[in-house]
């Protein structure tokens, strides 16, 4: 076929074909043709891949296999690598939960399947720092198959962001660097969301050069004032529906001296209190000036949200394979408190977005950390070395 028909093919046949893309490689490809492509792609449509119950894919240490954690059924399944000596914090996953892949620099900077070690899709090499980055970049590829690499780290007493973007049918990296005035890492929140780069942070954080609003292909978002009495621990920036959302999480200023008197999990249960926001315009005289505005649970009842970096997304509630274990209008988080759980402070929580009711769904094995315990919504096809729960 002429390649100049590709974009002329029916939408219904398009559709049929984006349904039957089991492959990660096949995904980005396909979407990278044209924008007719990318917009044939339904998200909360069936594929021929399984839908089960997610999973959470552990953070590699460089010395356990990998690891995948059923929540539901609490059960954890380990599986060893096709490679020796590579560190995995560098996941990069796909936006929709289907898919995750590790970033790995050599030979040459590639996608790579981390089950079997095949090439999911090569990459141009980034244009500093001699094709490599000073730390382990993390990241996202969106349904219209643009690829996010995240890279955060501390220099004098302020946050260094690198955010590397590679849309479809680009040859090179676009790259953006700033500096934040503030000692959390925890603090920046990443995405690409209609062209641009999101970045949400904490208001006081900012340094004067980067005063909220639209910077080139950046767009600079304070992040949602925490309620009264809370604290903020953690917040997570998905798109669901055409719609972003910004998801925060937190705990009782009074806790746990008003939930028992000490740090407990039933405690931690009651104090735990989750927002959702969503991005508007501000209707200011600041062109492209954007707020976050809160989001009612009821709004959200026919959906799931599943929270975790890189990969936050919302999943349809009548998906095939919910069943009764997860629960429209519900968030799912890992959170931890050293005081409740010592040495084990992982936790995996269900947060009701109707009634503000959260509730304890797993605790995660040793070893597990509170950093990047990604979540796979997909059956992974591993003949695990070892089933334990």
């Amino acid at each position: 076929m002429d390649s100049t028909m590709w974009p002329e093919l029916p939408p219904d046949v398009l559709r049929e074909v984006s349904r039957h893309l089991g492959d990660a490689r096949d995904f980005v490809h396909f979407h990278a043709v044209c924008k007719p492509w990318r917009d044939s792609h339904e998200p909360g449509r069936t594929t021929r891949m399984q839908w089960v119950l997610p999973w959470l894919l552990a953070p590699d240490n460089n010395k356990t296999p990998l690891r995948l954690r059923c929540v539901f059924s609490r059960t954890t399944y380990q599986a060893r690598p096709p490679f020796s000596g590579a560190r995995l914090r560098n996941w990069v996953a796909s936006a929709d939960g289907t898919a995750v892949w590790y970033l790995a620099e050599r030979p040459s900077l590639s996608l790579r399947d981390p089950l079997t070690g095949a090439v999911t899709l090569l990459l141009p090499p980034f244009p500093q720092d001699n094709g490599r980055w000073e730390s382990s970049p993390s990241g996202v590829v969106y349904s219209d198959g643009t690829l996010l690499l995240r890279c955060l780290s501390k220099h004098d007493g302020t946050i260094k962001l690198k955010v590397a973007l590679l849309r479809p049918g680009d040859l090179a990296w676009t790259v953006v660097e700033r500096r934040f005035k503030s000692t959390d890492l925890y603090d920046l929140y990443v995405c690409y969301y209609q062209g641009k780069i999101i970045l949400t942070v904490d208001g006081p954080v900012m340094t004067p050069d980067d005063e909220a609003g639209v910077v080139g292909d950046v767009l600079v978002v304070p992040r949602p004032c925490e309620p009264d009495d809370y604290y903020h621990e953690r917040s997570y920036v998905l798109e669901s529906r055409g719609e972003l959302l910004c998801v925060s999480i937190y705990t009782n200023q009074d806790y746990p001296e008003a939930f028992g008197g000490a740090a407990s999990l039933p405690g931690l249960v009651r104090a735990l209190y989750v927002s959702v926001h969503t991005l508007q315009e501000e209707g200011s005289s600041v062109p492209g000036r954007m707020r976050w505005v809160r989001k009612h649970g009821h709004l959200l009842a026919d959906r799931m949200l599943f929270l975790e970096w890189p990969n936050s997304f919302a999943v349809d509630s009548s998906r095939p394979g919910s069943g009764h274990a997860v629960s429209g209008g519900c968030a799912y988080f890992v959170c931890w408190d050293d005081g409740v759980v010592p040495n084990r402070p992982c936790c995996v929580f269900r947060y009701n977005l109707i009634d503000n009711m959260a509730k304890f769904v797993d605790r995660l094995p040793e070893g597990w950390n509170r950093s990047m315990n990604t979540w796979l919504f997909h059956q992974p096809s591993i003949a695990p070395s070892e089933v334990y729960n």
